[in-house]
């Protein structure tokens, strides 16, 4: 018997190249509206504003572009579209070294094609290589590695904001972000590109006592026969096909609500703190503490709803969800109370505070909560995708998963630079409770699906 499962040795390295690039990644995108607001040059084209355009690009880039992924991994496949979008992070991070208005607009369109193609076929790729019953534990190994890379970034963030500040260290940090992202290829090019080659035994442990499920290599005389390649264009009416089921019709409302939700605590949320001298200005490297939190609560939602589904198993996915909405509710309410409501408009003055004293505290544990609710969702939304989509149109229900998301995120970084706090954080309470609720309904209807059911834990 292996030491190790080779399905899960492989989610393992999964994770652990997603680590790698969005270690680089997510850490750069809680700096890049503060660092572009202090590098903000009219030679370069540079403006206060550029780090939200360059988001709003990006997630604009990337709606569209997750409506041709499926037809593009139909044809190379998962593991190289993630390769491919993982190199768009990387050329994404080298133009910082060379900074202009014109280039950091262009690659962050380079970068919205490469994150379509990444995350669909993470999606893909994930459902692919699951065994039977394993979707939620490998959907939880994944989430809690991408994030650690949230402690792995702030801890960089933190020495680095010690020891000088972002403006004059920016260099170094985007040339670190870099080489990271590009070890992360590395990993994801060793991957194995089918799992065709493995067939795995039933389990049956009911049947007999102390049986172990066995791993079984088998000639390819034996293989399945491989799946029908679609065409572009066939490939693409599937997609919209797709979206004109019920289901998923009513899972945009939780799309759209992960898009927005997804901006504020990976932009906005970092960038008040930062334009918030009455904190900013004595805790110099609030941002990493801030982003140290969130990891912290992610890595505890990923291990507690993934990894422990047994335990949260009573309270089903719906009870996480709601479990979610809560805690989101309660830190939107904590922004509201803290942070001044111009502060994602730029930086405030030294009598421009919330509505209580400002707390550094209150500051990280809403960062925790929004990475802990964060993860409640999105680990409950995986699981559930790739359960009614595993045995077909994967590809295509997570790329209408990430074109809904990208929109929204989208919307949200462009009306985060110019909203107050206090409707932006309305807009996410009204988005959060209609969201439970349809993800209430559409679980519901899909746990009287027989497929849906063999698939959970």
């Amino acid at each position: 018997m292996p030491i190790m499962r080779r399905d899960l040795s492989i989610i393992l390295q999964l994770g652990f190249g997603f680590l790698l690039v969005f270690a680089a990644f997510n850490s750069q995108g809680f700096i890049e509206i503060a660092v572009l607001r202090s590098l903000a040059d009219q030679s370069t084209g540079i403006t206060a504003n550029s780090g939200y355009y360059s988001m709003s690009i990006i997630y604009f880039v990337f709606t569209l572009c997750n409506l041709i992924a499926p037809p593009v991994i139909a044809r190379i496949g998962p593991k190289w579209s993630m390769v491919f979008g993982a190199g768009c992070y990387t050329i994404f991070l080298l133009g910082f070294l060379h900074l202009s208005a014109w280039l950091l607009y262009s690659l962050s369109a380079l970068l919205g094609l490469g994150a379509a193609l990444i995350w669909t076929g993470n999606g893909v790729y994930l459902v692919r290589f699951s065994r039977e019953g394993k979707m939620a534990r490998n959907s939880a190994i994944m989430w809690t590695m991408l994030q650690t890379s949230l402690v792995a970034g702030a801890i960089f963030l933190a020495f680095v904001l010690h020891t000088g500040d972002l403006v004059s260290s920016f260099h170094f940090v985007y040339t670190v972000f870099a080489a990271v992202c590009a070890a992360g290829i590395l990993v994801l090019v060793t991957l194995p590109g089918s799992p065709t080659d493995i067939i795995y035994e039933e389990d049956r442990e009911d049947l007999i006592e102390n049986e172990e499920r066995r791993e079984v290599e088998i000639p390819a005389t034996r293989q399945s026969p491989p799946a029908v390649v679609l065409s572009f264009g066939e490939e693409f009416v599937r997609t919209f096909a797709l979206l004109k089921t019920q289901n998923m019709l009513t899972l945009i409302v939780v799309f759209l609500f992960s898009g927005i939700e997804t901006s504020f605590y990976t932009g906005v949320f970092t960038a008040c703190l930062s334009a918030f001298k009455s904190l900013s200005s004595v805790h110099k490297a609030i941002i990493a503490y801030a982003v140290l939190a969130m990891g912290g609560g992610q890595i505890v939602g990923g291990l507690w709803f993934g990894l422990g589904a047994k335990d949260t198993s009573k309270f089903g996915r719906s009870g996480v969800v709601l479990f979610g909405m809560s805690l989101h509710i309660v830190a939107y309410f904590l922004c509201f109370l803290n942070l001044p409501m111009t502060a994602p408009l730029g930086n405030t003055g030294p009598g421009e505070v919330g509505y209580i004293e400002p707390s550094f505290i209150a500051a990280l544990i809403t960062a925790f909560m929004l990475g802990l609710a964060d993860s409640a969702w999105h680990t409950q939304l995986y699981t559930m995708l790739g359960g009614i989509y595993k045995d077909t149109d994967s590809s295509a229900a997570f790329a209408l998963f990430k074109f809904f998301q990208s929109l929204a995120s989208c919307a949200a970084f462009y009306y985060g630079s110019v909203l107050l706090l206090h409707w932006q954080l309305l807009f996410l309470v009204v988005m959060a409770a209609a969201g439970a609720v349809c993800f209430f309904t559409v679980h519901n209807a899909a746990a009287k699906e027989e497929n849906f059911l063999r698939n959970e834990d």
